[in-house]
């Protein structure tokens, strides 16, 4: 039988991005945003991508990976992250995700590995992301080379961990410049994370960043 698949290229979102561009254009500015802005499945894709896989978001403090093999993990959309201390003591992040069949690689939250070993076959990496055994099932041809942890921008400051999903992400040298300066006297690679709390918002994200910033209900 011949099958033949037609892949639609493109950005499937292309309609919405410019529905959404005019809607920005024609906007009252003293209003809040037009409504899809809050319940568009495909207006909330864009925020993704646009913003939340663009940026650079904190992934957690450094004190919680304090020695090698010490890691995190976190989700992103839909692109989970493992962010982790190397054996130079160098903070590495990496997509959660072996390059064989795609499996999850760190399930826990947080956890310590020698090394980054994915549970279905056993493919072994370095803390540094380098793809260290694959097994000889790969042919004499497979290069290991070619074949380690997608990295993931990660940068340090302050005691904080940042990440970015973006290919080339926005500058932000000189804003952890300042923060290092100001979180100096803290010492925050030596502090603990005593209390974490997660807060599951049902509301688009937009509608809580605005009623977080804005304050004309706080007498109320």
């Amino acid at each position: 039988m011949d099958v033949t698949a037609t892949l639609s290229l493109g950005d499937p979102l292309e309609p919405a991005r410019k529905a959404t561009a005019q809607m920005l254009q024609e906007r009252e500015r003293t209003f809040s945003l037009p409504q899809p802005f809050y319940s568009d499945e495909r207006l909330f894709d864009i925020d993704m991508q646009e913003i939340f896989q663009k940026e650079w978001l904190i992934a957690g403090m450094t004190c919680e990976i304090p020695t090698k093999g010490n890691y995190i993990t976190l989700q992103i959309g839909k692109n989970p992250i493992i962010v982790i201390r190397g054996a130079d003591g160098v903070v590495h992040a990496f997509h959660n995700v072996c390059r064989h069949r795609g499996s999850r690689l760190c399930t826990s939250d947080k956890g310590k590995v020698a090394k980054l070993v994915c549970h279905y076959h056993q493919w072994t990496y370095e803390l540094d992301g380098r793809l260290l055994f694959a097994g000889t099932e790969m042919g004499a041809d497979f290069d290991m080379k070619q074949y380690g942890l997608k990295p993931v921008n990660v940068k340090t400051a302050g005691g904080y961990i940042f990440v970015s999903l973006a290919e080339n992400p926005p500058a932000i040298d000189d804003f952890l410049s300042t923060l290092s300066h100001y979180m100096e006297p803290y010492d925050m690679e030596n502090t603990k994370v005593a209390i974490t709390t997660t807060l599951f918002e049902k509301a688009n994200w937009k509608l809580v960043l605005e009623n977080n910033r804005e304050c004309y209900h706080c007498n109320a």
